[in-house]
């Protein structure tokens, strides 16, 4: 599991922030993990696809309450457990980073472990 602040655990799914260091501390990009160890998308039992997909869905709109133009839910399992990156694109994005580019646009919030737990306990607040 990729783990940062955690914003929100349960006995299935457990959802963090990416560390600064991961991702240049683009702020909003989460990692949405299934506590079992599954492989992929087609290890996971329908409990625990349903669990992912509701908290998934839970996090993209709370990320939109607090700002964020559109929401992804990304899926490339490149290693062998399965995560949904969840990440939001923060408006004023130029096109050029839409998608799975988002985190490299330079002009993006950015932040460290402070600005991330700061961002963290505004999502709970309403997750």
């Amino acid at each position: 599991m990729l783990v940062g602040e955690v914003l929100y655990e349960d006995e299935q799914v457990l959802v963090s922030h990416a560390p600064p260091g991961m991702v240049g501390g683009y702020l909003g990009y989460f990692f949405v993990d299934a506590k079992r160890h599954a492989r992929g998308l087609a290890d996971l039992a329908d409990d625990e696809a349903c669990a992912l997909a509701r908290i998934v869905t839970r996090l993209a709109k709370a990320l939109e309450r607090d700002g964020a133009e559109h929401v992804y839910a990304f899926t490339f399992n490149h290693v062998p457990h399965h995560h949904v990156q969840v990440v939001a694109r923060h408006p004023g994005t130029p096109r050029d980073f839409w998608g799975p580019r988002v985190d490299e646009w330079e002009d993006a919030p950015r932040g460290d472990d402070a600005k991330i737990a700061i961002l963290c306990d505004r999502l709970r607040a309403t997750f």
